[in-house]
């Protein structure tokens, strides 16, 4: 019989923890059984939460270690794999053995080691788990000195059946609206480049306005701040400016980042942060095109602005790179499932 992977995580819609799972679906050596961690981006907590997590003590407001169990009980798993919670507990872990689980396996993409990101419950837990997977190269030699048996790095990854390109009639009336677009959360450098770069003319829009922390009065007087999208509509967002600007997380110590890949692979032309990493995915010049200063950053812009038939082909390019190097959600779910295996 099949073994059955048991993936607990958050599944709304337009979560890349949902686009994981849903790439081990499609797998045909696997049963794979989805159940939902509950938690959900921008929610609010109360101020006694919001104390506990700043001391890295998050309450399991979501029941989740009890989930988690129940789960494992009522289906019998071969394969336990939690992606991204802070939560389970290193009794939990135990548990699960008892009740025959073969591997547990943990997923982070986040900057894992980061103060702000490891709970005490993570990181009791993390010699545990059979295998911790990191999208961050760095997070690879930090978690073997934290006594994780096997760190695996896995890259970034685009969702084949969401991150595509879009056209005028996809996307309506703002398709291309703007001569910039750029997705995310609120960070001050960002902000800085990004005022920086509307003050020079260049029409901005900026999706983050509630769950992305960003404020209007922070921003220059031309830039169009717009709410969160999810799903689809954060693709066709993508579509609404003719260049997409790809910044860096410095909180998370980001080389590259999940929407490096959704980017490319929506066809989009990039302009991002200049990296080693982003320089090891993608040709700069080419596939996309890096800066490394607001004044780099203008340049790129209004280079691209200038020569739409470039422009549209560092688009394609980018998108090509996505499918020929193995840069799905795909990819990435049967590089875990080997490593998995090879574990047994």
């Amino acid at each position: 019989m099949k073994p059955l992977l048991l993936y607990f995580g958050p599944q709304w819609d337009g979560s890349t923890s949902l686009q994981r799972l849903q790439a081990f679906q499609r797998m045909e050596q696997l049963r794979v059984l989805g159940i939902d961690s509950g938690a959900i981006i921008g929610g609010k907590a109360s101020l006694w939460r919001r104390l506990r997590w700043r001391l890295r003590m998050p309450v399991d407001s979501l029941a989740e270690n009890e989930r988690l169990l129940t789960a494992a009980r009522n289906h019998g798993p071969d394969i336990v794999l939690v992606d991204n919670s802070r939560v389970i507990r290193t009794r939990t872990l135990s548990q699960l053995r008892d009740l025959g689980v073969r591997r547990l396996v943990y997923y982070s993409p986040d900057d894992i080691v980061a103060r702000h990101n490891l709970s005490l419950p993570l990181r009791a837990s993390l010699p545990h788990w059979d295998i911790v997977c990191t999208t961050k190269t760095f997070n690879v030699p930090e978690l073997a000195s934290l006594g994780v048996r096997r760190a695996l790095l896995i890259g970034k990854a685009y969702d084949p059946d969401l991150h595509k390109p879009m056209s005028r009639a996809d996307v309506g009336e703002d398709y291309e609206r703007f001569d910039a677009v750029f997705i995310g959360a609120y960070e001050r450098e960002r902000a800085r480049s990004l005022n920086a770069l509307a003050a020079t003319g260049i029409r901005l829009v900026i999706y983050g306005k509630d769950k992305g922390g960003w404020r209007t009065r922070w921003l220059h007087d031309s830039v169009d701040l717009r709410p969160s999208l999810f799903g689809r509509e954060y693709v066709a967002a993508w579509h609404t400016g003719k260049v997409a600007l790809c910044f860096l997380r410095k909180i998370n110590r980001d080389r590259i980042t999940q929407r490096t890949m959704e980017i490319a692979a929506m066809g989009r032309p990039m302009v991002g942060e200049r990296t080693d990493e982003h320089d090891a995915h993608f040709e700069h010049g080419r596939e996309y095109i890096g800066f490394a200063s607001d004044d780099e950053l203008r340049r790129a812009v209004e280079g691209l602005l200038q020569d739409d038939e470039r422009r549209i082909a560092v688009g394609a390019a980018g998108r090509r790179r996505c499918i020929t190097r193995g840069y799905s959600t795909d990819a990435r779910a049967r590089e875990m499932l080997a490593a998995v295996l090879d574990a047994s």
